[in-house]
């Protein structure tokens, strides 16, 4: 990723018109190799690297070459469907490459694979073979294409799609669009878990119904690991709320991963949070984001069952999730904590928030050099302007 962005560098701050035209392949050819997830969402800027490598490559309509799909390279991730469905299926391997694809460019690169023109021949034709070789392109597909597969080949895809380690989202979309009902499905044993696949061929009223509580107390980490759709997830909740019905304990809280997302506020006011590994384990970016009351509602469960306030280790362990905090605790945080706090991410915070932040922090670093002090300050600023004047910090809103 660093030498791609340093290529995006490089190539964004030349301008195209200094470029030679017998040169301009060579440099869209490197600029083809960049990283485009690190341009701004808005279009200007690559539509107007488009338009100059259509320029050079002399692209008119919609339709390109394989060659000009190869100069292009990860530039494919910024154009629009037309181009995707009608240029040639090589820009099917250059869209492996993008951070994430709009809904219409998924229409298009499902329209292009159902059509069978491509390397990978007519779908109902698949085989593990294909799967291995389309790989992350499946978590574009959608129901009607994965209703022309059979179920073994959509099974393969789950599995190959989960050594991939891709974010929880894109695996869950492709488990609810491409999910069906095996033929048979019997008792989950510690057998039917461990296949890569589980629990793909279960419908959630199969996965109820064969989930005994005791094996899920006994496999509760290898299953909350392998279930990402949210109606297996709230049933796994529901047993573990039967077998705990005065609240789940630390144990078994370290062990829920996404799963956490989807309880109610009132499953986890219930929650006996005591430890800060517990904290760290449910605030983990790995389970997925949480929505700001749910957060709100952990870390202030947590805080409550010890008369806690926010600490350096709380702080550190809830990330981002501080800004789903009311100001009245922000406040209560003291300069101790912060100095080992450095460089918080506050990103989602308000102005108020961040300006409640900023009167600790302004405490806890006063004694910085001036450079320092505003590098350390920023993630506090929001719209505060700090002015440094030699060792005197003044601050004006």
């Amino acid at each position: 990723m660093g030498h791609m962005l340093s290529v995006m560098c490089v190539c964004v701050c030349c301008s195209y018109e200094k470029i030679q035209k017998e040169n301009c392949r060579s440099y869209f050819s490197a600029l083809g190799r960049a990283d485009f997830s690190v341009l701004s969402h808005g279009l200007d800027k690559k539509t107007i690297l488009f338009n100059d490598a259509k320029d050079c490559l002399g692209i008119s309509g919609v339709s390109l070459t394989s060659y000009q799909v190869e100069v292009l390279g990860n530039m494919a991730c910024t154009l629009n469907p037309s181009y995707i469905q009608n240029s040639h299926p090589l820009i099917l391997e250059k869209l492996k490459n993008c951070g994430d694809l709009s809904d219409s460019q998924i229409t298009a690169v499902q329209s292009l694979l159902l059509s069978g023109n491509t390397a990978y021949g007519n779908p109902s034709t698949w085989n593990e073979q294909t799967v291995e070789q389309l790989s992350i392109l499946a978590v574009y597909f959608k129901s009607d294409l994965c209703n022309t597969l059979s179920f073994n080949v959509r099974r393969k895809f789950f599995s190959v799609l989960r050594k991939q380690k891709i974010p929880m989202k894109k695996l869950r979309t492709f488990f609810t669009e491409c999910n069906s009902e095996s033929a048979t499905v019997s008792n989950i044993t510690a057998v039917t878990i461990a296949d890569a696949s589980f629990p793909f061929g279960f419908n959630s009223t199969q996965f109820d119904l064969y989930l005994d509580i005791a094996v899920l107390q006994n496999n509760l980490a290898a299953i909350t690991e392998k279930v990402v759709d949210t109606s297996f997830q709230t049933i796994i909740l529901n047993k573990l709320n039967q077998i705990y019905p005065s609240g789940l304990n630390d144990g078994v809280l370290q062990l829920l991963g996404s799963t956490s997302r989807v309880a109610t506020i009132d499953d986890i006011s219930k929650w006996n949070i005591t430890i800060i590994d517990t904290l760290s384990s449910l605030m983990d970016s790995n389970g997925g984001l949480w929505e700001p009351e749910k957060s709100k509602a952990v870390i202030m469960r947590y805080l409550s069952m010890g008369n806690r306030s926010l600490g350096s280790a709380e702080i550190n362990a809830v990330g981002s999730n501080i800004c789903t905090l009311n100001i009245s605790v922000l406040e209560n945080i003291n300069a101790e904590s912060l100095k080992e706090v450095l460089f918080p991410d506050l990103s989602s915070c308000t102005i108020e928030q961040k300006s409640a932040l900023y009167i600790t922090a302004n405490t806890s670093f006063s004694n910085q050099r001036s450079k320092a002090y505003y590098q350390i300050m920023r993630p506090y600023l929001g719209k505060t302007i700090i002015h440094i004047h030699r060792n005197t910090k003044h601050t004006q809103v």
